[in-house]
């Protein structure tokens, strides 16, 4: 399919007498890599070299990845007239009911979701997960969309549970319960039990959900908080994937997990502030949209005001310094200094220790196999646990920003946990322990800590 993509430089030049196919490989490639931070430079640099098209195209994929949907939306719309393959067309219509769904236009996103399973233009594995999809956005299609209630900034005390995950407390259903905040949940998840005792509005549907490291598969429904405090802050019509109590129990520490705050709630906040005495802030609710991807296209019927222009727009980087955050789908997705490179890593707060992925193995093979152990170690995950043959690296140097820390005993996975993997691996709690203050921010798309 990648090689399909790079027909779109030719097929978009059409008339314009510009050939940007050299550029337009290049910049691909790195989509295709899910190297958005190096994406967005290049395309930064090069974006007057390339055809309107091929600057749309790029620039819908890059809003999308930095969290501006409403402009990803309108870039879509603005180069689907254009002659690309199925393949091609598939993939926009799927970027674009992604950032639906963000918007929690539903319908919209199950209606892209049905236009591609129609065209018959991914391959089977690809067609599965559309599929599964589709099911979701069905059963929220008459939901309104997740809304925050803007108000003054909150603070709560957030604390550690009995292995180590960080638990803020919600109310939902005038009720007070402890939430795991865990930024690698895709969709916020309760069980059953907690669902019907927060009085959640639950759905006829079922539909299929994985748990990250260990591949296992499981059945879930949904449901909806009409509204759930955090703190001050109201946040009404919150998605939750509702789970069998067992799903979420460990077995072997006999621990049951009942509420987890995923996205996008999470991203719903715009910023959250963590600090290592157990605040948690939530700042009261900033303005402004990050513009500057170069688009051709205006302000058109009234929403498509994140847009930009050619002249004069505001950048996307964040005083100076640039995005240093990312979405993958509903990944998150932090670029870290490491001794040798800067890297991509998912970055994941339900996770108390860091792992690396096969990515980051073939990337340093040779290091890793003076310096580091081989061994079989057990990880667990909704559904279950698992053991990977894995090598534990003594020690990982990463920079955030100014600061860089010294993250011990990281396990390097080998092989990869599925085929579509592209990162170097999954930053925990190890990571962002280090930090007596670390921020959030998925506004203008940026971690920081300090």
């Amino acid at each position: 399919m990648q090689k399909i993509y790079l027909l779109i430089a030719v097929l978009v030049v059409g008339c314009h007498p510009k050939d940007d196919s050299a550029l337009s490989h290049r910049l691909q490639a790195l989509l295709d890599a899910k190297e958005y931070f190096k994406l967005e430079n290049q395309y930064k640099a090069a974006k007057n070299e390339l055809t309107p098209g091929n600057r749309r195209y790029f620039a819908a994929f890059l809003y999308n990845a930095f969290n501006q949907n409403e402009a990803c939306v309108a870039a879509v719309d603005s180069v689907l007239g254009e002659p690309f393959p199925d393949s091609v067309r598939a993939r926009l219509l799927l970027l674009q009911g992604d950032s639906y769904f963000k918007l929690g236009q539903y319908g919209r996103a199950a209606h892209n979701d049905s236009a591609v399973i129609g065209a018959s233009a991914i391959d089977s594995s690809q067609l599965k997960d559309v599929k599964n999809e589709l099911l979701i956005r069905n059963a929220l299609k008459g939901t309104p969309a997740q809304e925050r209630v803007v108000g003054d900034s909150t603070t709560v005390r957030w604390a550690k549970d009995a292995i180590g995950l960080i638990e803020v407390p919600v109310v939902a259903g005038g009720q007070t319960v402890d939430a795991i905040f865990d930024t690698r949940a895709n969709i916020s998840s309760i069980t059953r039990t907690y669902a019907e005792k927060l009085h959640l509005r639950l759905f006829d549907v079922s539909y299929t959900e994985g748990s990250g490291i260990t591949g296992i598969e499981f059945k879930v429904g949904l449901g909806v908080a009409d509204s759930l405090y955090i703190g001050k802050l109201l946040v009404r019509n919150v998605v939750f994937q509702v789970m069998p109590d067992s799903i979420l129990y460990i077995a072997p520490i006999k621990f049951q997990l009942n509420v987890i705050l995923g996205f996008p709630l999470i991203a719903g906040l715009e910023e959250v502030k963590f600090y290592k005495d157990g605040r948690l802030i939530i700042p009261e609710r900033g303005g402004g949209d990050a513009r500057g991807l170069g688009m051709d296209s205006g302000d058109r019927d009234g929403r498509r005001r994140s847009l930009g222009t050619d002249g004069g727009e505001r950048s996307l980087a964040m005083d100076g310094v640039g995005h240093n955050l990312a979405m993958d789908g509903l990944d998150p997705v932090l670029a870290l200094v490491t001794e040798k490179d800067t890297l991509s890593f998912h970055f994941d707060t339900g996770a108390g220790t860091s792992i690396l992925y096969a990515g980051y193995f073939h990337k340093y093979e040779g290091m890793i196999r003076r310096s580091a152990i081989k061994k079989s170690q057990s990880f667990g995950g909704a559904g279950g646990v698992e053991k990977k043959d894995v090598y534990i690296l003594p020690a990982m140097r990463l920079a955030l920003g100014q600061k860089t820390v010294t993250v011990d005993s990281v396990s390097v996975l080998t092989d990869k946990i599925f085929p579509g993997e592209k990162l170097y691996g999954n930053i925990g709690r190890d990571f962002m322990n280090q930090f007596d203050e670390i921020i959030f921010n998925f506004r203008d798309m940026y971690v920081r800590g300090k």
